[in-house]
């Protein structure tokens, strides 16, 4: 069985066989998927996605059956699916660089998600869970991955203080991983909830996106300003908010898993001679990520994450399409493959 969106708010399911087709790959039953704003912009028509398409980013499952040729997995074995895999075709994979691949191909994006039964993919597409990650703490491996990634470009020191803008679920798990990386996080956001709940998880600094921000970011900073600063895409806040909290010299990185439509007067960033980078994708650091889960460096239990059987599929994207339609931050949920 797969799910599939037709169109606009239009999610149905069909019955198709996945099979193994080489030695190196693996047949995967899907247990559990995060449901993010990636499924719900998908689900809505933004930005204009492809039809009809299968949604689902982050998975994970059980090897149900192992090629010859697997050496890493083999049946029942517990693996994160990942999100994110190199074309295999372009200048960068050609010439042995698939980090660096310019066309990547991301599940539920521009390539087939993993809303689905089951998942035939490739050994090295499959990394095997410890068993004190839970299945649920695994769905966030991406998200981790990409705050990993985060922090590999800032390349900051120990006790810096980083401006974090955006306090969704890729906000929060970064400013926890900056504290494991011995840095000072400042979360900004304006919605109060998302803040309460990173101040659960652990996060110090949590600052309401106002008229105040500014004053508060110097106090907190000593005046300094930020080292660097980080924009989380779809919170709400804009663009070129971050050039007034980086301190001179310092870089301002764009992240999420897509990006908006948008610009931004970019005056104070050139008079600071700030240093723009974005990044977009994780494929390097899951092992990373998964070490960073077993080691606990992520506390996830604020979150009160929703978990729902897949045959409730259909009315859990209706309700987060209605609340985000009424301007609701919605918080991402996990659907139980197995129910």
């Amino acid at each position: 069985m797969i799910w599939k969106i037709l169109s606009p708010k239009v999610l149905t399911s069909e019955e198709r066989p996945d099979n193994l087709t080489k030695d190196t790959q693996a047949k995967v039953k899907v247990t559990q998927i995060l449901l993010s704003n990636t499924e719900l912009r998908a689900y809505c028509g933004t930005p204009k996605p492809k039809y009809p398409f299968v949604p689902g980013r982050f998975a994970v499952g059980v090897v149900g059956e192992a090629g010859s040729a697997c050496v890493k997995v083999e049946k029942n074995t517990r693996v994160f699916i990942h999100d994110s895999v190199p074309c295999g075709s372009c200048d960068q994979c050609l010439s042995g660089d698939p980090d660096s691949c310019r066309n990547m191909q991301i599940a539920g994006v521009n390539a087939e998600g993993y809303m689905r039964d089951f998942v035939v993919a490739d050994e090295e597409n499959l990394s095997p869970l410890p068993s004190a990650v839970s299945d649920t703490e695994a769905l966030f491996t991406g998200i981790v991955a990409i705050g990993e990634a985060v922090i590999d470009r800032l390349k900051i020191a120990k006790g810096s203080h980083i401006a974090v803008f955006g306090a969704g679920e890729l906000g929060n798990i970064l400013a926890q991983l900056l504290i494991y990386h011995q840095a000072v996080p400042i979360l900004i956001d304006s919605d109060e909830q998302r803040l309460k709940t990173a101040a659960q998880c652990g996060v110090y600094y949590t600052v309401k996106a106002d008229e105040d921000l500014l004053p508060t970011v110097e106090r907190i900073t000593g005046g300094r300003l930020a080292a660097a600063s980080v924009h989380c895409s779809y919170n709400g806040i804009p663009l070129a908010l971050p050039f007034d909290t980086t301190a001179p010299g310092g870089t301002v990185v764009y992240t999420g898993f897509s990006f908006p439509e948008a610009s931004a007067q970019l005056k104070n960033a050139l008079d600071k001679q700030l240093t723009l980078t974005s990044v977009a994708n994780d494929y390097s650091d899951v092992a990373t990520a998964i070490n960073l889960l077993l080691n606990k460096a992520v506390n996830i239990a604020p979150l009160h994450l929703l978990l729902s059987p897949v045959s409730d599929a259909a009315k859990q994207f209706e309700n987060a399409a209605n609340a985000a339609e009424q301007g609701q931050n919605v918080p991402v949920s996990v659907l139980n493959m197995l129910a």
